[in-house]
């Protein structure tokens, strides 16, 4: 029990950093590395928040599955039925962001934006598309930790 608290209580220190870095970091520091800094914070987090979802709300009946897919598709099961709503693909889509290619507009400006490419498709990240998903995990763990109360 004292394990899953200490997972939690560094979920919320990571949420904190990646705060930081949306609202004060990146205010002085208007570059696509700092976007692709802020995106992998936030894939972080949303491993994290995986991670302890699992521990806590999946735990020991599950410790015999060893296939990602089947973890996965565990855990979004226990979570849905807890009422805790994670869109998968924000993670993923940021996963994908991240492996390719990006073009800059306005790097060093205050409408920086980060162009990628994704199977022919464009993707523009600015700070407010990094907000937005910022704001997706952070609604996300704050189910958690509600499930958490309810059970």
């Amino acid at each position: 029990m004292e394990e899953q608290y200490e997972l939690i209580r560094d979920l919320k220190r990571h949420l904190n950093s990646i705060e930081h870095q949306l609202f004060v970091s990146s205010k002085f520091t208007r570059t696509t590395e700092m976007l692709r800094k802020i995106m992998e914070s936030i894939v972080t987090g949303y491993e994290q928040f995986f991670a302890v979802a699992f521990e806590v709300l999946v735990g020991e009946e599950a410790s015999y599955v060893q296939n990602v897919r089947d973890r996965i598709q565990m855990l979004n099961e226990s979570l849905q039925m807890r009422g805790v709503a994670v869109d998968l693909s924000e993670y993923f889509l940021l996963k994908r962001l991240l492996m390719c290619d990006f073009d800059c507009i306005g790097e060093y400006r205050k409408n920086l934006c980060m162009v990628a490419y994704v199977d022919g498709e464009e993707y523009m990240i600015n700070m407010q598309k990094l907000h937005d998903f910022y704001a997706s995990l952070k609604s996300a763990t704050g189910g958690l930790q509600q499930a958490e109360t309810v059970y």
